[in-house]
């Protein structure tokens, strides 16, 4: 018998490009599955045609909430 929190277990599908080759979507599986059970890394998707400018705008922002919400210790 199965114990509430593994039959309440959320189940993720994330499809990776069809031109990624075999080691790379697994390499993405792993971290994902460790993203997932372990609580870390935070994972930001951005599109391909991201600018350097945009995306260090989004790694700024998601770096405010995770501080802001108290997950990382206040830097010295």
């Amino acid at each position: 018998m199965s114990s509430f929190a593994e039959e309440q277990e959320p189940k993720f599908d994330f499809p990776v490009p069809d031109d990624w080759p075999p080691s790379l979507a697994l390499a993405f599986a792993q971290l994902m599955e460790k993203a997932l059970a372990d609580g870390f890394p935070v994972v930001v998707a951005v599109r391909k045609d991201a600018t350097p400018e945009q995306i260090t705008g989004v790694l700024e922002d998601m770096r405010a909430v995770v501080r802001n919400a108290g997950l990382v210790p206040p830097t010295i």
